[in-house]
């Protein structure tokens, strides 16, 4: 998994228009869900839920296959209907992810989202799906550093449904210690030197790397900038890699899980010298509280029978285009 080089494998377009049908057949209500509106200042964003949390207590490069509900905040990000990063659940509307990960001469529209995935050609029970409703970038990104401020706010345009499998994670507070922790990335980027992917999620813990080392370690003190981390196992060459951008690294503090990080750039996979580079999500936290508690919610229209009649029409429409690709 180490980023901003690359997407994640181009796996063909018919198994992820079957993903989408599999989704939307079993839980066509999802958008019609009543909304409700994000928690207050903190370091959670909904109301309905505690962040951070989760029920199932336990391949990036050097990495395992994670269990269905370990990490329940994690996303795919897909575009034109392909896994091209990842994400995190923050809030019942909001996905943070990287901002490379939706430069400029991409089209929103084209972008989805799922949760409560774990293999990309497999919907789970929890498995949702969700169009992006608007997609908001860090003023700072590319302005100091070709990858500075690369970290971005996604608006859903339906409610994502909570359960034990799909949750949000905490958000770093600016104050946070991250002295002497160990933490976890995850995430379907490449497995190997050689570009190998799994179709399953994949998890590795990774110790924090302090600045200092990470920008000896780059070579030079510009490269590594405030709003950035580093992270990796460098002895046993442990890493994030390519498809894994946008994905989060989290830690554990007092039994609560709190993201740190976003997977943002590298000088490539498994090269043990030069660790993954994250955005610092304390260093973005006002930032990120400020949107969330700001932006308005998208109009959710009441159920009806029409629409109930527009999302089968869809699947149908989706179903013959499948069918004639066969």
């Amino acid at each position: 998994m180490a980023a901003a080089t690359g997407t994640g494998e181009s796996w063909p377009m018919i198994p992820s228009l079957l993903l989408l049908l599999l989704v939307l057949l079993p839980s066509a209500q999802v958008a019609a869900t009543a909304h409700r509106h994000p928690a207050r200042e903190g370091v959670a964003f909904s109301r309905d839920v505690a962040c951070g949390q989760r029920h199932v207590q336990g391949k990036i490069i050097g990495g395992l296959d994670a269990l269905e509900g370990r990490w329940p905040w994690q996303v795919s990000v897909h575009y034109a209907g392909l896994h091209v990063c990842g994400g995190s659940i923050i809030g019942k509307y909001w996905v943070l992810s990287a901002a490379h990960c939706f430069d400029r001469d991409k089209n929103i529209g084209a972008f989805d989202m799922y949760v409560g995935l774990v293999n990309l050609r497999v919907a789970g029970h929890h498995t949702q799906w969700f169009e992006v409703n608007k997609v908001l970038i860090h003023p700072t990104y590319e302005v100091y550093h070709p990858v500075g401020g690369d970290i971005a706010l996604v608006q859903l345009k339906s409610p994502i449904v909570f359960s034990d499998s799909v949750l949000p994670v905490c958000i770093a507070p600016p104050d946070v210690n991250l002295q002497n922790l160990s933490c976890w990335a995850t995430g379907w980027g490449s497995i190997s030197r050689q570009g190998n992917t799994s179709d399953k999620l994949q998890e590795v813990q990774l110790p924090l790397i302090p600045l200092p080392l990470c920008r000896l370690l780059y070579g030079h003190t510009s490269y590594i900038l405030p709003d950035m981390l580093c992270a990796g196992d460098l002895r046993n060459l442990k890493t994030v890699c390519e498809g894994d951008s946008g994905g989060p690294l989290v830690c554990e503090f007092n039994h609560t899980w709190m993201q740190v990080g976003v997977v943002s750039w590298g000088r490539g996979c498994a090269y043990p010298m030069y660790p993954a580079v994250y955005a610092r999500v304390s260093y973005f936290s006002k930032w990120i509280h400020y949107h969330i508690e700001n932006t308005p919610l998208p109009h959710q229209p009441l159920p009806t029978v029409s629409s109930v009649l527009e999302v089968t029409i869809s699947v149908l429409v989706t179903s013959l285009a499948v069918s004639s690709m066969l």
